[in-house]
């Protein structure tokens, strides 16, 4: 007899809460952590209970370990855990609405269904949104950081989670040319994280966003079973329109700082090697590229620009997407780190996949070069020409010897199977 929360909710709740018991009874508590380059898993009871993090109070019961809600009817497996679980039979869940062909593919279903109005000047698709206003144009986005998922808190403090929560998000604002101005703050709190700990990560974040020159008009503040942090800007929008179309065949193709620490730092730190301080500072606050994003725009140089969240690799095949072009690239200039060039082994598959860089890729015209690396310049940093846009379809990525680099792992994608 099948029992659903219509025909029978007080049992249907008592029975969601039994299987959970018995498959946390069953896995040990432990669940399967795949630990791709900034999914890391729900974090451990043990990793909790060692005082990772100071802010953190004695952590009370809780229903249900499971990153999420298990339904009656959910396909359960067991299998062996791998290196780093301690050897332990780990329970996975098989959800069904987790497309093998992952994030993209589900996005290039979705976007189509949305209505588009005239007030949309660019939709989704891009970094941010580019609306039209009261005459006026404005960038508006989204971004979440959530524990377990984009962060473990044994690598930040609070108060640089905060900080780190809105630099991640006006980055897309920045990838557009635009300022932020205004930010809504929805933070999901656990009940093993005091709210005087909150309070601190608040007043960290709203330090942040004035240095951007933005203000916190609002929010929310909720119970959640892992703590995150999800935050909306709103940002002008420059004059010029820049996105990830408008890149042409000739184009250069640029970045605004090294690439690969952050993803190196969280590859050390997850495997409990020693991460210097230079690679996990890249990580806990990511670099501000909003004045270099502001000229580029506002002077025209750049053709298509894109925030690095994802990896080289995957964020450049967006923009040639969006552009209707091919990009080649040269491993061999692409920026390193001297930290990076010493802990990474030789290895570029951080540089050239790991993802959350928030460097800014974009496209120009080889003429605009030189005025590039004076603007650069003068918001102290530095751009590198890495390789150039091309007639047809995809990235190509070509070792020092000239040989074509297997791209078909490379970025991320939260609901990839893997």
């Amino acid at each position: 007899m099948a029992v659903s929360a219509k025909t029978n909710p007080a049992l249907h709740v008592a029975l969601q809460r039994e299987i959970n018991a018995l498959l946390r009874k069953s896995a040990g508590e432990c669940l399967v952590n795949h630990e791709p380059h900034h999914d890391f898993g729900p974090a451990s009871e043990q990793a909790r209970s060692k005082g990772a993090c100071a802010n953190r109070t004695e952590q009370q019961g809780n229903d249900s370990d499971f990153p999420f809600p298990l339904r009656i009817g959910t396909v359960l497996g067991f299998r062996r855990g791998t290196q780093g679980s301690g050897g332990v039979t780990c329970a996975f869940v098989s959800r069904r609405l987790q497309s093998p062909k992952g994030e993209f593919e589900f996005l290039r279903r979705l976007l189509p269904q949305l209505p588009r109005g005239r007030e949309m000047v660019v939709g989704p698709g891009h970094d941010a949104a580019r609306v039209r206003v009261w005459g006026g144009e404005w960038l508006l986005t989204v971004d979440a950081q959530t524990e377990g998922v984009h962060f473990r808190l044994p690598w930040l403090s609070l108060p640089t989670l905060g900080r780190r929560s809105f630099r991640v998000a006006a980055s897309d604002i920045s990838a557009m040319g635009g300022t932020p101005r205004f930010a809504l703050v929805d933070c999901g709190v656990p009940r093993d994280v005091s709210l005087d700990a909150v309070y601190k990560m608040e007043l960290s974040l709203m330090r942040e966003a004035a240095a951007w020159g933005a203000t916190i008009v609002g929010g929310n503040l909720h119970r959640a079973q892992e703590l995150s942090i999800s935050i909306t800007v709103v940002g002008d929008a420059p004059k010029r329109r820049l996105d990830r179309g408008g890149a042409r065949p000739g184009d250069l193709v640029l970045v605004s700082g090294p690439l690969g620490d952050s993803a190196l730092a969280v590859h050390l730190l997850s495997r409990g090697k020693e991460c210097p301080p230079a690679l996990l500072r890249r990580w806990q606050l990511p670099p501000r590229r909003d004045e270099l994003g502001r000229r580029l725009a506002q002077r025209g140089f750049a053709t298509a620009m894109i925030d690095l969240s994802d990896g080289l690799a995957q964020d450049l095949s967006h923009i040639c997407v969006e552009s209707s072009v091919g990009a080649e690239v040269f491993a061999s200039k692409i920026p390193l780190s001297r930290p990076y060039r010493r802990y990474s082994g030789g290895d570029l598959s951080f540089a050239l996949a790991g993802g959350e860089d928030y460097e800014l890729l974009f496209t120009a015209p080889p003429k605009r070069l030189e005025a590039i690396c004076k603007a650069a310049s003068a918001v102290g940093c530095e751009v590198h020409v890495v390789g150039h846009v091309v007639r047809g379809r995809g990235v190509v990525v070509r070792d020092a010897a000239g040989k074509e680099i297997d791209l078909r792992t490379a970025g991320f994608d939260h609901f990839a199977r893997r």
